[in-house]
Parts: C-alpha cells; structure tokens; sequence
C-alpha cells in the first residue's frame, strides 16, 4: 500500500511540476512579447502623427527617407548575424519542435534579442509585417531560455518550445483558445496527455499576464456587431469558396515573389530590405492606411458608414494596395510576420462582400459587418491551412463569440477549397525552401 500511495503521489507531483513549468514558460513569454507590443504601440502613434505633418513641415519627408535607408541596411545587417530571425520565424521553430533543427542556448538568445529588435524596426518603418508570427518564436526562444533552470528533471522532448510558442500567440492576439490550437494543428506538436498540460499552463498564464498589462478590451471591440441570422448564414458559403480560392492564389504569390528575389535580386543581403522600405517611404506619403501589419485597417472597417458605391471603389483599391504591399513586404528575408496582414486582407475581403451585400439589399447596415469577421476566419485558414484555429482566431481577437458559427462555415469551408486546388499551406512551402544547418559538435 505505501508503494501504491507512492507511486500515486509522484504521478501527481509530476504533473505539478509540468503545470509549474508551463506557468513559467508562458510568464516569461508574455512578459516578452508584452514588452514588445507596448513598444511597438506606443511609438507607432507617434511616427504616424510625426509624419501626418509632412505637407507643414518640408523637412520631415526627407529626413524620414534617410531613416528607413538606414534602418533597411540595419534589418540586412541584422539578418545576416543571425539568419534564424529570417521571416516569420514559424518554420524554423517547427523545426525545432520535429527535432529537425538543434539550436544552442546561446542561439536562443541571440534569435531572441535580435528577432525582437529586428521585427520593431521593420514594422516602425511601415512595412506590412505582423507581430503575432515573430511573437511564437520569440515565445519559443523565451521556452528554450528558462527550460535551462530544470532541464535536469524535465520530461524529454520539445514540448516547452511549443508552450512557449503558444504562449507567445496567445500574447500577441490575446486568443488563448487560437494560442493552444495553432502548436497542435499546424506545428506539428505530438499530441500527448503530458504534453496538453504543459501547453495549456502556458496559455493560461500567458492570457491572465496579458490581460494584467492590457486590461479585458480584445485587440479589434466588434462584440457589439449585430450577429447574421441563421436564414442569413447561407450567404457565407460564397465568402468562403471565394476566401479559399483568394487564400491559395495569395500563397502561390507569396512564395513565388519570395523566391523570384532571392533568385534574382541584384542586391546584396545587407540592401535586400531596401526596396520595401523605399514602398513603404511612398505609401507614408501617399496612402498611409496600408501601412504595418493592419490593427487600425481592420477596426476602422467595422465603422464604415454604409455608402454602398463609393465605398466598394476605395475598399477594392485599398485591398489591392494592401495585398501588394504585404507580399513585397515579405521579400528580402525581412524578419515579421504574415499573420497580421493575412487577418487584414481577409478582413478586406470579407469588408468588400458584406458592403456588396449591402448594396443589393441582401444585408442591412446593422448585419453587413459580421461578415468582416467571416473573412478574417475563411481567409487566414485558407493560408495557413488551419481551420480550427482560424475559427478561434477570428472569434478571439474580435471579441465577437456569436460569431462563431459563420466563422466555423466560412473556415473550414476556405479551407477545403485551397486543399482542392492542390495549394500546399504556406508555413509548408516555406519549410520546404529552408536549408537545415548541419548539427555542430
């Protein structure tokens, strides 16, 4: 009986001592990534507003050209140090979790410090990178760092690379339920009991830190949108046939520019980044609204006012501002994300239907922009090819839960119309174009 009572009380103490250190991964990672985002945040604004001025001051124009110049040959620089901050950062930590890639404590740090100073600057200069994509490594790394204080007695595996990448979605998007999902139906984590609780802590504790640093507000207020009747719901279905097709011709693009500069780009990897920052210069001055990832983009959708005409011709032309600014944005090796921008561009989409919609007396001004939300889900599934994640997602970050069942519609059925045209998902395509250093002894 003690040998019984025992052994039952070590597999009790186990499973605290994995809920404690997945509590730790997600404190340490949220407090990263938070630190991150009122950076980010609080200096955005602030260049915006500084560059509002241009046409006053004749100064500002020219002197913010020297900046991005300078900034452009930091970020090829930065790259070139420590070519693992490349991108989203989402493949190469995949490859950690596989096993595939070995990566030294010290290389955690640098990855860490540089992927934190890199994707600030890229995203202050205006390019249209996301936060939440460089935020899962930076949460990874933040894993590796403080799995360092028990390595001795853990478990083996990587599992504290994925709740460290959980932990880091979740605080970037402060979406808990998309944090948990995104590690076990894209990343390739095994899918263990143990496994569970240490990813779960995580992201429990990562939500209650960001939450504590950001207050209970979601990162775009739809949760007053007027929710689409379920007579209503039927209209979702060519939204998503329409996201999945836009969602796979967006990943050929992707890929395809990506992979045309590298091939062909005249520049070295220290100028690489140039040319979108010179884009990003022009659009400053010109149409600023495409400018960084997307956040303002998306909430000032949901206040449109209903003028049917007019404003399909400015969200066609913003769409395809956007679109264009995003995949160039993505060349040059340029450390951010795609996350963001593929939320936005869905948020178009589905911005540009609803008001179509309106337009032909099929959905009123109270219902039409539900179906924003619908286009962030169908779309960012349809990429990434995650339409469980993609529900939460779109669900979590609107704060709009009565969306949930047009949401799932539109997701899976994106999905399933990028799997028929024989897409592969993004984070795939850009695994398969990664070199995997040989393992130093």
């Amino acid at each position: 009986m003690d040998a019984h009572h025992h052994i039952h009380w070590m597999h009790w103490a186990n499973r605290l001592l994995l809920v404690l250190e997945g509590a730790a991964v997600g404190a340490v990672a949220a407090s990263v990534i938070a630190s991150f985002r009122i950076l980010r945040d609080s200096a955005a604004p602030l260049i915006y507003s500084w560059l509002s001025l241009w046409q006053d001051q004749w100064w500002i124009a020219p002197l913010w050209l020297v900046i991005l110049i300078a900034a452009a040959r930091f970020l090829g620089w930065l790259v070139q140090k420590v070519p693992l901050i490349s991108g989203s950062g989402i493949p190469q930590t995949e490859f950690v979790i596989m096993g595939r890639l070995h990566i030294s404590r010290m290389d955690w740090l640098k990855v860490l410090i540089a992927k934190f100073i890199g994707c600030l600057v890229a995203m202050l200069g205006g390019l249209s990178l996301g936060r939440a994509a460089p935020c899962v490594q930076m949460g990874a790394a933040s894993a590796a760092l403080v799995n360092g204080l028990w390595e001795h007695i853990s478990f083996s595996g990587h599992i504290h690379i994925s709740a460290g990448a959980a932990a880091g979605l979740t605080a970037a998007f402060g979406s808990p339920v998309a944090g948990l999902l995104f590690v076990f139906e894209e990343m390739h984590t095994r899918r263990t009991r143990l496994g569970f609780i240490v990813v779960l802590a995580a992201v429990i504790t990562a939500e209650a830190v960001t939450r504590f640093v950001f207050g209970l507000g979601t990162l775009f207020p739809f949760g007053n949108i007027a929710a689409a009747s379920l007579s209503m719901l039927w209209l979702v279905l060519p939204l998503g046939l329409f996201c999945g097709a836009a969602g796979a011709a967006y990943s050929h693009a992707l890929i395809g520019l990506k992979n045309a500069e590298a091939l062909h780009t005249p520049l070295s990897q220290n100028w690489r980044i140039l040319p979108p920052m010179l884009a990003a210069f022009v659009l400053a001055f010109t149409f600023p609204s495409v400018l960084g990832g997307g956040d303002e983009l998306i909430v000032s959708l949901a206040q449109l006012t209903p003028t049917p005409q007019s404003m399909l011709r400015l969200l066609a032309v913003t769409l395809v501002l956007k679109i264009s600014f995003a995949l160039f944005s993505y060349t040059g090796n340029v450390p951010g994300g795609i996350l963001m921008p593929i939320l936005c561009i869905g948020a178009l989409l589905g911005a540009l239907y609803g008001q179509s919609l309106l337009a032909l007396g099929l959905a009123d001004a109270e219902t039409w922009p539900m179906f924003i939300i619908y286009g962030m889900a169908g779309f960012f599934s349809a990429v990434i090819r995650t339409p469980y994640t993609g529900t939460a997602v779109a669900a979590e970050v609107s704060g709009s839960f009565i969306s949930l069942p047009g949401c799932a519609l539109s997701a899976f059925l994106a999905s399933w119309t990028a799997d028929r045209l024989r897409t592969a998902p993004i984070y795939a395509s850009m695994r398969a174009a990664i070199v995997i250093p040989t393992r130093r002894r």
